[in-house]
């Protein structure tokens, strides 16, 4: 096992990490809410990419997006590498799809993975400007030109796609995070969400580093996590095909989630850059989304990262099925430099039908991490 797997995950043999929260960190931020202090536990079940002496097709790059199939195989979108890797539910490596360039099936840039209900994957490219349908087995099924594709958080809904983007698609288009798609991805059908509806105007940045945000299906419509966090989270609901923000729902802090910088030295004096309206500028992140996701019993999980203090958190709100916050557990903490940054090189990128949730890990090389989540209350309330 290597450092990184002891980090996270302790003895070799138990794969298992306790994750409390520290009660007294949050008691300003929480107000006259009662919300339990959890202690999650991640189960390890699955490393991909830890062992630097296996195979090349083991060995990642920059990953950016995994998803699975039925099947339970895990389809793994290379950045560096610009191909998708594929592995069955035990993480036996099956086959390499695409490869770098412009041609069928090449690709030179991975802004969007999904996979549809017909078991199709689908990647945009934002560089070749175009969404590629291809099979499981990476035979080219169709080829769909864009005129500009930002990064996008893409799902299929319906009979077409339902694609949320900080980037107008079309010239012309109106100012919208989501859009409905058919399958032939032509101009969208619907298009709703406006960034004047959100707490933080620059949820409207052009940046690939913090990405789109997520979104869920509930039985109330859609629920949107911004990448830039401030604590709300946004439901959507549909009347009559039109869509409408209906209410915003409470995560644990309140607070802005970035800083501007002066002087924008990434990983110096900012944790990252940000591109708003063709200027360049640096921000420290103090709190956003890492991935919001809905368990089998209808819980809603938000993996966050936020800052407390000299600290900076990952960690986890646990919704109700009515949206309600219910509790929190920390994940991991580091503190942050004189310069008021840190980076947690975390992601979670997905979640299959068994629950289990498929973690990038960047902060040494690049590994996923296959988890089961396990939350327990205590005796503790953070507020």
């Amino acid at each position: 096992m290597t450092d990184k797997s002891k980090r996270l995950c302790g003895p070799a043999l138990v794969l298992t990490c306790t994750l409390v929260a520290a009660c007294t960190s949050y008691e300003s931020s929480t107000g006259s809410r009662v919300i339990q202090e959890l202690d999650v536990q991640l189960r390890e079940v699955l490393l991909l990419g830890a062992d630097e002496s296996a195979s090349a097709e083991y060995l990642f790059g920059r990953p950016r997006y995994a998803v699975t199939d039925a099947q339970g195989s895990i389809y793994v979108a290379d950045q560096e590498f610009m191909n998708i890797r594929v592995y069955d539910d035990s993480g036996r490596y099956i086959r390499t799809l695409g490869k770098r360039g412009q041609g069928p099936m090449e690709f030179q840039s991975f802004d969007g993975l999904a996979i549809n209900q017909e078991q199709e994957l689908i990647a945009l490219d934002r560089t070749n400007r175009r969404v590629t349908r291809f099979s499981t087995e990476g035979q080219l099924l169709s080829t769909h030109p864009r005129q500009r594709w930002a990064s996008a958080f893409i799902r299929p809904f319906r009979d077409g796609y339902l694609s949320l983007s900080h980037q107008t698609s079309e010239p012309g288009d109106i100012d919208s995070l989501f859009r409905v798609y058919g399958s032939g991805f032509d101009k969208p059908t619907v298009a709703f969400g406006s960034t004047d509806q959100f707490a933080d105007p620059y949820n409207k940045i052009e940046t690939s580093k913090l990405g789109t945000g997520t979104f869920i299906f509930t039985e109330g419509g859609l629920l949107y996590a911004p990448s830039l966090y401030e604590g709300k989270l946004y439901l959507f609901s549909e009347a009559g095909g039109q869509w409408a923000l209906t209410s915003t729902l409470d995560g644990l802090v309140k607070k802005r989630a970035y800083t501007e910088v002066d002087k924008p030295a990434i990983y110096q004096n900012a944790d990252f850059m940000i591109f708003y309206a063709g200027t360049e500028k640096g921000a420290r992140v103090h709190n956003s989304s890492l991935g919001l996701f809905r368990l089998q019993d209808d819980r809603i999980v938000h993996f966050t990262k936020v800052e407390f203090g000299r600290q900076r958190y990952f960690g986890v709100e646990v919704l109700d099925g009515n949206g309600q916050l219910v509790g929190y557990g920390v994940i991991e903490k580091i503190p942050l430099t004189a310069q008021g940054i840190a980076n947690l090189f975390l992601k979670v990128v997905w979640k299959d039908e068994q629950d289990r949730f498929y973690v990038i890990d960047r902060t040494y090389q690049p590994v996923i991490r296959v988890v089961e989540l396990e939350i327990r209350p205590t005796d503790k309330t953070l507020g």
